[in-house]
């Protein structure tokens, strides 16, 4: 069992309190302890919760509080994770997870809060350079272009988009009174409206009263 720590505070703003439940089988119990432990299970927790989050976010496209509602939560992320600097490894799990399961939303958010300037003098894993480098090009910034283009070519609700990208890319068409592109935007975003979801999903760090 890896031997890994993770403060409850850290967690306060991505977890109600509970984890998922071991099986009760003896068998399956003594499999579950041999090759998981506390940390696995509140990852798979806050990924989960953070995967949930992500489809009401989606749905909130239109939402003339969207702009106050992404950066609230890379501020609110960013401090969260300053008030326990341990937490930085668990936070890069969650963006590796969160890529490769397609929830492009949470693994740009974590990719942005993790590059910030203000953990520049921690010390990160070995990995971590790699891992900020290869999620951050999958977005292609400043424009995000590179993320609607490939986001033209999906063909499955599994995956998810990042509203950070679609959300400036909208502005920057806007701006260049490119509307046509702009709209389609909007038009791929409000298909999330009428997929399941529940706007109680969307996590705290989004609210500007998150830390209070």
């Amino acid at each position: 069992m890896r031997n890994r720590s993770l403060s409850d505070d850290g967690l306060q703003l991505y977890l109600d309190g509970t984890v998922q439940t071991r099986p009760k089988k003896w068998y399956q119990h003594l499999i579950c302890n041999l090759f998981h432990s506390d940390y696995d299970d509140r990852l798979f927790d806050v990924i989960q919760k953070s995967r949930n989050s992500t489809k009401a976010l989606c749905a909130e496209f239109e939402n003339p509080l969207l702009s106050q509602m992404l950066e609230s939560a890379v501020y609110n992320t960013v401090n969260l994770i300053l008030r326990n600097k341990n937490d930085y490894r668990f936070f890069l799990d969650v963006m590796q997870n969160a890529f490769e399961n397609k929830d492009y939303q949470t693994a740009h958010l974590l990719n942005i809060v993790l590059s910030h300037e203000a953990f520049n003098s921690i010390k990160k894993p070995k990995r971590a350079a790699a891992e900020l480098k290869k999620v951050k090009e999958k977005y292609g910034p400043p424009s995000y272009n590179k993320h609607i283009v490939f986001w033209r070519t999906v063909r499955s609700d599994d995956v998810l988009p990042s509203v950070i990208a679609f959300h400036n890319f909208y502005k920057r068409r806007i701006f260049m009174m490119r509307d046509y592109e702009a709209k389609e935007a909007v038009d791929i975003m409000e298909i999330f409206k009428y997929l399941e979801y529940d706007k109680n999903d969307i996590l705290p760090i989004y609210g500007p009263q998150a830390l209070e």
